[in-house]
C-alpha cells in the first residue's frame, strides 16, 4: 500500500508542478497579449490599420451599474494590473481629478468620471505602452462607458488586433458585463470614413446655388458671362470675386483654378 501512496503523491506533485508552470507562463506572457500568432487568441479578431493615425479601437457599453460603482470598480482592475500588464494612470502636474461630478456637465452627455491607464506588451511598455482613456457617463439608472486603446508607439500603423483585444479583457474582467456588449464607435479595424470628394464639373452643395438661381439650371453661357465676371473682378482686385469664381465653377473648364 505504502509504494502505491508514494506513486500518487507523486504524481501529485508533478501535476502541481505542472500547474505551477502554467500559471508562471500566463502571467510572463499575459492573457491580455494577442502575440506572434493573434488567430489563436480569443478577441483578437479585430485588428485595426490607421484609425487614430495610429492604430487605435474605441468602444461603448451601457451598463446597468451606477457611474460611482463603474468608475471604482474600473480603478481597482486597473491598479490591480489583473495579468500584470494594466496600470491606473495618475499624477503629474497639473493632475486633474478623476471625479467630473463638480462641474455638472450634461452635454452632450451627464459625464461623472474620467479615467486614464497604461496596456503593457513584451516589447511595448512604460512609455510605449498603449493609452487607454475611458470615460463614464450617467445613463438612467445605469452608465454610459466609453473605452478607448491606442497604440502609442510611434509607426504602429497596425495594431494585430491588440487594441479590441486589451478593451475585451478589461471589461470582462471588471465582471460588470461581457465584451460582446460593446458597440464598436470607431477603429477596432471598422471601416475608416472616407470624407466626400467634389467629383470633376460638380459644384459643393453650399455652393450649389449663384445669385438664387440654382447652379443646374444655369446655361452654358451664364456660368462663362459668371466667371468672366469674376476674372474681372479678380484683375481689379476685389476680393468678392473669388467666392464667385468657386461658386461659378461648375463647369469643366473653370473648376481647375483655384484663387
Amino acid at each position: 500500500l505504502c509504494p502505491i501512496l508514494e506513486d500518487m503523491a507523486r504524481l501529485l506533485f508533478a501535476f502541481a508542478a505542472l500547474a505551477g508552470a502554467a500559471v508562471a507562463t500566463e502571467q510572463a506572457t499575459g492573457s491580455s497579449i494577442c502575440g506572434d500568432d493573434p488567430t489563436k487568441v480569443s478577441d483578437c479578431n479585430h485588428a485595426d490599420l490607421g484609425s487614430c493615425g495610429n492604430a487605435c479601437c474605441v468602444v461603448e457599453v451601457s451598463l446597468p451599474a451606477a457611474p460611482t460603482e463603474v468608475y471604482a470598480r474600473l480603478k481597482e482592475v486597473l491598479s490591480s494590473g489583473i495579468d500584470g500588464t494594466f496600470e491606473y494612470v495618475t499624477g503629474g502636474d497639473p493632475s486633474p481629478k478623476d471625479d467630473l461630478r463638480p462641474y455638472k456637465i450634461d452635454q452632450p452627455k451627464p459625464f461623472q468620471f474620467i479615467v486614464q491607464g497604461r496596456h503593457n506588451a513584451p516589447q511595448y511598455k512604460g512609455e510605449n505602452g498603449d493609452i487607454l482613456d475611458f470615460n463614464i457617463a450617467a445613463l438612467g439608472s445605469g452608465s454610459s462607458l466609453r473605452m478607448f486603446s491606442l497604440s502609442r508607439v510611434h509607426g504602429a500603423l497596425g495594431d494585430a488586433g491588440q487594441n479590441f483585444k486589451t478593451l475585451s479583457f478589461l471589461l470582462q474582467n471588471t465582471q460588470l458585463a461581457p465584451s460582446s456588449d460593446f458597440t464598436i464607435v470607431h477603429g477596432c479595424g471598422k471601416a475608416i470614413g472616407v470624407s466626400t470628394a467634389i467629383s470633376k464639373g460638380a459644384a459643393p452643395a453650399e455652393l450649389s446655388v449663384i445669385a438664387g438661381v440654382p447652379v443646374s439650371t444655369l446655361s452654358f453661357m451664364a456660368l462663362a458671362s459668371v466667371a468672366l465676371a469674376a476674372a474681372a473682378a479678380v484683375v481689379t482686385g476685389r476680393s468678392w470675386a473669388a467666392r464667385t469664381v468657386r461658386a461659378g465653377a461648375s463647369s469643366e473648364g473653370l473648376l481647375k483654378a483655384e484663387v
